[in-house]
């Protein structure tokens, strides 16, 4: 694998800039927890590394995995990575609704304001 740090370079900055456009675009005005759940479900799915080989220590996007052994191996096999790239948009879903909660615009501060 001569070439594996430059195709984690390419993926990182394809997936950087893709996440920044995400970022910068996608704006749900009446329901912004929605906002932040989709910023952070497209950073857990693009950023989410898994073993591409259960006998080799290297990585790749879970999300390709998870097609690629979907695809060519089964549905069985395409599971091995669903399961960590499941945990990962349980965890962004979590840390964005606390992000969004403690936030300025937050549930918090309206119910404050309803006192």
């Amino acid at each position: 694998m001569a070439n594996y740090g430059a195709f984690w370079l390419a993926y990182l900055t394809a997936a950087s800039v893709f996440i920044a456009l995400v970022w910068r675009k996608v704006v749900i005005r009446p329901f912004p927890l929605l906002t932040y759940w989709v910023r952070a479900l497209s950073v857990a799915t693009l950023m989410t590394p898994w073993s591409s080989n259960v006998r080799d220590p290297f990585l790749a996007p879970a999300l390709m995995i998870m097609a690629l052994d979907g695809i060519t191996l089964g549905a069985e096999a395409g599971l091995r990575a669903f399961v960590p790239l499941f945990v990962s948009w349980l965890l962004a879903l979590l840390i964005a609704t606390v992000w969004w909660w403690r936030g300025p615009r937050g549930i918090r501060k309206n119910m404050m304001s309803l006192k």
